[in-house]
């Protein structure tokens, strides 16, 4: 057995802290249990696969105002049958509103950190952190959280993630 037999969303999710947010996807879940899924599967995994860069494709263009226009895009499919994974997850992270910077990236003791900065019109900026023994995944683990804040944004009525 592994941790893909596993259903993470019938047994982790309860757990998980509840956010009450009307939007639902396909399959019954909302869109802040989907986040947080997958993020709680990037955790658990040694290496960033296709199906989890598809998977947050597939939940983040469910969000309103995140996905702008023609998304994901035709490079971004490109790279992805390139299984150019990390220049993919980047590719994500510039391609979707707010706009993200990758502030820092860097390699200690097995571990990336990634930080992703958000500077909003006016003062005031954002850094959104993850740590992973994978690169892609350190990415894309920073995009779901400012993606995750974003949403938390939208649910409370800001319309954009707070300063």
């Amino acid at each position: 057995m592994s941790l893909q037999d596993l259903n993470i969303r019938r047994h982790i999710l309860p757990a998980l802290r509840k956010v009450d947010v009307d939007q639902e996807l396909t399959g019954g879940e909302t869109v802040a249990q989907a986040l947080d899924a997958l993020m709680l599967r990037l955790t658990a995994v040694r290496r960033l696969r296709e199906h989890h860069v598809w998977e947050a494709v597939r939940v983040i263009a469910d969000m309103p105002d995140l996905a702008a226009g023609e998304w994901p895009s035709r490079r971004f499919r490109e790279l992805m049958a390139a299984d150019a994974l990390v220049d993919a997850v980047i590719h994500l992270t510039s391609a979707t509103e707010p706009k993200l910077c990758l502030r820092t990236l860097s390699h200690e003791f097995g571990l990336w950190t990634c930080a992703l900065r958000y500077q909003p019109p006016g003062a005031g900026r954002i850094t959104f952190k993850a740590r992973h023994a994978d690169l892609a995944a350190a990415i894309l683990g920073a995009f779901l959280r400012s993606c995750r804040g974003h949403q938390l944004a939208a649910a409370a009525g800001r319309g954009q993630l707070p300063t």
